[in-house]
């Protein structure tokens, strides 16, 4: 075996060598982007589908918050077109709402129960801070969770 033999015996291997490096490498370049294809369409279903359910929850929202209206008077308590309203966006926000939006304004509601029940029991100022709670609990769910927002009522 002389010298020329030793360096094609050398450079054979190393030629096979980087050959398989070379397709190890796309392979894996392969696999990198078919991962990343799987991932980004993860993340992007992901986005739509919280871009979806934030465009619901605000119309729903929109429903509820115009809807409560019908409690700030007693004119409006009895029309019927308004308390069907109500019940409507109310059962709809039962479905897309959270919890964190629900329980204000559930307690909303067994404050003015309550308040039918026994007239007087209680009082202006609690059932304003309750619609208010449940008003920038809405706010919040909706894109502004630091919301320092005071609802006010205005009468004309």
């Amino acid at each position: 075996m002389n010298i020329t033999d030793l360096l094609s015996i050398t450079g054979s291997v190393l030629f096979a060598l980087s050959g398989g490096t070379a397709i190890i490498f796309a392979l894996f370049k392969w696999l990198g982007g078919v991962w990343a294809a799987r991932i980004l369409e993860t993340e992007r279903l992901t986005g739509a589908r919280e871009q979806e359910l934030l465009v619901r929850r605000r119309n729903v929202y929109t429903k509820l918050s115009i809807s409560l209206r019908v409690f700030l008077s007693a004119a409006t308590r009895n029309n019927t077109d308004d308390q069907k309203r109500f019940l409507e966006a109310y059962d709809e926000a039962a479905l897309w709402a959270p919890d964190d939006v629900m329980n204000p304004i559930g307690h909303l509601l067994d404050l003015i129960k309550a308040n039918s029940a026994a007239r007087g029991s209680v009082s202006e100022n609690e059932l304003q801070i309750a619609y208010s709670s449940s008003i920038t609990a809405m706010r919040k769910d909706c894109g502004f969770p630091d919301s320092k927002f005071n609802y006010r009522f205005v009468s004309f």
